[in-house]
């Protein structure tokens, strides 16, 4: 089997995911991480038996002091992947696109901190755009905000029809190893990804509807909440959504009667059952939250900000480097990833 070369650029909190996903796929092979600076995540990378590269040459020196062994210049790693995987601060992805991507004729996928004009598929979703991906060049996966909401909204709109969502999102204030960036004792209110619109043009890309959001940030590192009210075309009982929302791939119902009451005990739960890394790629909807009047839907649901958007990534490689089809691609995602399959849990 041919297996995809990719490249890796980054290895912070989605990095780590990213690469670990790319490392489970039979048809692909992570060639090489390429880093800036010997910190911490240099080192984990390095010890965890990744090839470890250069984007900035006068750093080898510094490299090799701290025991790390270097494979080459980011120009080796290029001319040697079929993908590149860019996962660096946002903006830094644009930079590199400009300065190395482009120069050496390499597909790209960014993430997004990255403005929208940076890939030709500004938007990713794999049950979405696929098809259209395979014609590109480049793709930016959208923030996990937008992923989540538009896996969960997107089967509804088909089932009921969507007029109008509010959409409040409980976002972390930080990430591990970041914990002194984040709020103590506080909530924020904020606008991810809205400030500039690029959150509500990913949404309007993905599902054309008219939707209203608000946000927070609060003192938490592990999952975020977002709690939805959605006016129906169609009249939809709490069972037919129920039913609907046990048959959204990528996404499962959590019983709070059961224990998972709070977004620990479902962090908790999956890394006892389905990973040991606790990576959460399903978006989670509190079954007892559910509740349909009429025209009228609440749904409340959490997802992981650092790996929801993991599959889609995974897919984005293969739409852009092979010839396997959408619904192949994203049942051998779901397969390697140990995703749950669709229903109510525990």
């Amino acid at each position: 089997m041919h297996k995809i070369k990719v490249g890796l650029v980054g290895y912070g909190s989605q990095g780590t995911r990213i690469a670990e996903a790319i490392s489970v796929q039979k048809d692909m092979k992570l060639t090489g991480i390429c880093l800036k600076e010997p910190d911490i995540s240099a080192l984990m990378a390095f010890r965890k038996g990744f090839a470890i590269y250069l984007v900035d040459s006068d750093y080898a020196g510094a490299f090799k002091k701290a025991g790390i062994d270097v494979q080459g210049s980011i120009a080796s790693l290029l001319y040697d992947v079929d993908v590149v995987v860019d996962v660096t601060p946002g903006g830094v992805g644009k930079k590199n696109k400009e300065k190395f991507y482009s120069r050496y004729n390499v597909k790209s996928v960014f993430q997004a901190g990255e403005p929208l004009e940076v890939a030709d598929i500004q938007a990713f979703m794999s049950t979405i755009n696929y098809n259209k991906a395979r014609k590109a060049s480049s793709v930016r996966i959208p923030s996990p905000f937008a992923v989540s909401l538009t896996r969960t909204l997107k089967p509804l709109d088909i089932e009921f029809g969507i007029k109008h969502a509010t959409c409040t999102l409980i976002r972390p204030g930080t990430e591990p190893m970041r914990g002194h960036h984040g709020p103590v004792d506080t909530i924020i209110p904020d606008k991810p990804y809205v400030a500039d619109n690029t959150f509500r043009v990913e949404m309007q890309q993905m599902l054309p509807k008219d939707v209203t959001f608000a946000s927070f940030a609060v003192p938490s590192i592990l999952l975020a909440v977002e709690a939805m009210v959605v006016d129906l075309e169609q009249t939809a009982s709490t069972e037919s959504v129920i039913d609907l929302l046990c048959r959204i791939p990528r996404s499962i119902l959590v019983r709070s009667d059961m224990g998972l009451h709070s977004t620990d005990a479902i962090f908790e739960y999956i890394r006892r059952v389905a990973r040991p890394s606790a990576d959460i790629y399903e978006v989670c909807t509190w079954h007892e939250h559910v509740e349909a009047i009429n025209h009228r839907l609440k749904l409340v649901q959490a997802f992981d900000p650092h790996c929801v958007q993991t599959p889609e990534v995974i897919d984005a490689i293969r739409a852009l480097a092979s010839e396997e089809k959408m619904e192949e691609s994203f049942n051998r995602t779901n397969e390697a990833l140990r995703l749950l399959s669709p229903g109510i849990y525990p």
